[in-house]
């Protein structure tokens, strides 16, 4: 064999060899079943839900993904303390506990920038960021008041009527991704997420720890 034939076969090699790397993986889709926590602002009158998170992502190299991903927990029961509401007239607010018949929905869309690496063969990490919008909306309902006014005056049981609302505002997703691949075409993994939303009262933040599931093809 002289040297150019060998050196055609060798690079022949190589090609086959990236070409067959470059395939592998190049997208993924994903479906994350998680649990989502207020903190913040946010939390001051809402509780905690499920919620699911899917994307798309395309590895454009070794350890870089642009990925799209949307959001939605639908059932941060409305509760808390009031502000700014003064129920006994004595020109002090009244911080008063509250319940209701009202979830408030969260619905957020997300381009993401991902990087990382692997640990071993099998087992990756990579660390998220993605600007998004973030949409708050719940259906009309009731509060439930709890407790008594500054002047010791039982509220216990009153219901205030509440109108449905929808805001959306800009926000900020931030997170880690440990992945186990099960085989060639499909992966599990811990997926946390800290979404910080820009709210008029002050930024607020939802906590999302998930498992991931992923088909990579």
């Amino acid at each position: 064999m002289d040297l150019r034939k060998a050196c055609g076969l060798v690079a022949a090699a190589m090609l086959a060899g990236a070409a067959s790397h470059a395939e592998k993986g190049q997208w993924s889709v994903s479906l994350t079943p998680g649990f989502a926590a207020p903190v913040g602002s946010f939390a001051r009158q809402n509780g905690n839900s499920l919620n699911v998170l899917a994307g798309l992502n395309y590895e454009v190299q070794d350890g870089y993904w642009y990925g799209l991903e949307l959001g939605y927990s639908g059932g941060h029961r409305r509760q808390g303390r009031l502000d700014g509401e003064d129920f006994d007239k004595d020109g002090s607010d009244d911080a008063v506990a509250f319940t209701s018949n009202m979830d408030t929905m969260m619905l957020h869309v997300n381009p993401v920038l991902k990087a990382g690496g692997e640990y071993t063969d099998d087992l990756r990490y990579c660390f998220i960021v993605g600007p998004g919008l973030y949409s708050f909306f719940r259906d009309a309902g009731s509060i439930i008041l709890e407790g008594a006014t500054t002047n010791q005056t039982s509220v216990a049981g009153r219901t205030v009527p509440v109108g449905k609302a929808a805001n959306t505002f800009f926000g900020l997703d931030l997170g880690h991704t440990l992945g186990y691949e099960v085989s060639s075409a499909f992966e599990v993994g811990l997926d946390v997420r800290y979404h910080l939303v820009f709210m008029p009262g002050g930024p607020s933040g939802v906590v999302v720890p998930g498992f991931r599931f992923a088909f990579l093809f």
